[in-house]
């Protein structure tokens, strides 16, 4: 019982003293951001003053000391605000630079389906660790030496694994293509 009246008692005094504080320097605090900016930006500015004096009311001095603690505080708000704006301003050319894309043209996209569907029907015929080990490597993009702390083996064996399944690839990605059109083709050097 007795820490609850305490604690009523300091929130009291809080409460008294953020009052005071706010009575005696809200319109020098105003002012300030008045000086240097708009109406609305000066009012919000001042608003986050008041908020961080709460939150911060025991780190603020007494008397004359507590105006110059404000002035402070409402320095560092006033640049968090400018900060903000040049990012803003940043943003917006850089999206009014922006031209959203061209959607594909049909042809394209089918030739890519095509050959995205010749690389998968290879890969489907790789064993099932050369699928994985491939899958981490290119699609994953882990580096080997992660891909051996996630199999348990060592960066050589991986670069080992790497090179087989890419050759077993290639092979089947050529035998594929060449079922397709009946001719020669080449995946080499595409999966490095």
């Amino acid at each position: 019982m007795k820490d609850r009246k305490r604690w009523l008692v300091a929130e009291k005094t809080s409460e008294r003293r953020f009052r005071r504080l706010y009575e005696e320097h809200h319109a020098a605090v105003l002012s300030y951001f008045l000086r240097r900016t708009d109406r609305d930006s000066a009012c919000e500015a001042t608003e986050d003053v008041y908020l961080i004096a709460w939150r911060k009311l025991n780190a603020i001095p007494d008397g004359q000391l507590a105006l110059a603690w404000l002035y402070a505080t409402a320095r560092n708000v006033l640049s968090n605000y400018r900060r903000k704006a040049v990012r803003l301003n940043r943003l917006k050319r850089f999206l009014d630079g922006q031209r959203p894309d061209p959607p594909p043209e049909p042809e394209p996209q089918v030739i890519r389906s095509a050959e995205q569907r010749a690389v998968l029907d290879a890969l489907a015929e790789l064993s099932a660790n050369d699928q994985e080990v491939l899958r981490l490597a290119v699609w994953e993009e882990l580096s080997h030496a992660e891909i051996g702390a996630l199999l348990a083996c060592s960066t050589g064996a991986v670069d080992v694994r790497v090179h087989r399944a890419t050759r077993r690839l290639a092979k089947a990605f050529d035998r594929s293509v060449h079922k397709r059109v009946g001719g020669p083709a080449s995946l080499r050097g595409e999966l490095r």
